[in-house]
């Protein structure tokens, strides 16, 4: 899917089970959805964060990210890898594709691909505390994914409004948007490897 990722065929010898097809068949599906949102296929992709810091002045923020639109319509792509429940979840179809490889060369490639996934999730520019818990981008992507963009948990909403209040909305958006899209790149490279599968099967 990204030019910048460099191939790795995983191939799968062991009998796919018709729970494992459908899920697989739905992962590739959803990838090109992701793949085809504005933010990575077009050219307004510019997520950055800079830190200006003087002696006895408050540290200075500068960040640049896509516009709401397309962050959004991101997120919503996003969405389907990133949830529990879903049969696409990234790491529900990296442990099969795992379980069904026919090389050690392809299972230590899926578990590089998990710690792609998971240190995107756990990656901090900068440590913040809210509520007595430190601020990751797991705790912001269910915040924002459940009290802004997708659901209306009240009791998320309460909390991301005070999280507003604690720290500067800006960077909780950019620590969201760069999340995601440190994420994204574990899912492309999966469905790159599976680039080969056999179409048939998957029917």
């Amino acid at each position: 899917m990204q030019k910048e990722s460099k191939l790795v065929k995983i191939n799968i010898s062991n009998s796919l089970a018709e729970s494992e097809l459908k899920c697989i068949k739905l992962f590739l599906k959803r990838t090109k959805e992701l793949y085809q949102t504005h933010i990575i296929s077009g050219n307004d992709n510019d997520i950055s964060l800079n830190m200006k810091a003087e002696k006895n002045k408050p540290v200075q923020f500068s960040i640049s990210l896509p516009n709401e639109e397309y962050l959004r319509s991101f997120y919503m792509a996003f969405r389907f890898f990133y949830l529990e429940k879903e049969k696409t979840n990234f790491l529900r179809v990296a442990n099969i594709v795992k379980r069904r490889s026919d090389d050690e060369l392809s299972k230590k490639y899926i578990d590089w691909l998990k710690d792609m996934w998971n240190g995107a999730l756990a990656r901090k520019q900068m440590q913040m505390y809210f509520n007595g818990k430190e601020i990751t981008p797991t705790m912001l992507i269910d915040l924002w994914f459940n009290a802004h963009y997708f659901h209306s948990d009240e009791l998320k909403n309460h909390n991301l409004a005070n999280l507003k209040k604690t720290l500067s909305i800006d960077v909780c958006r950019f620590m969201l948007a760069d999340a995601v899209y440190g994420a994204s790149k574990a899912v492309f490279h999966l469905a790159n490897s599976l680039q080969d599968f056999d179409e048939h099967k998957l029917t």
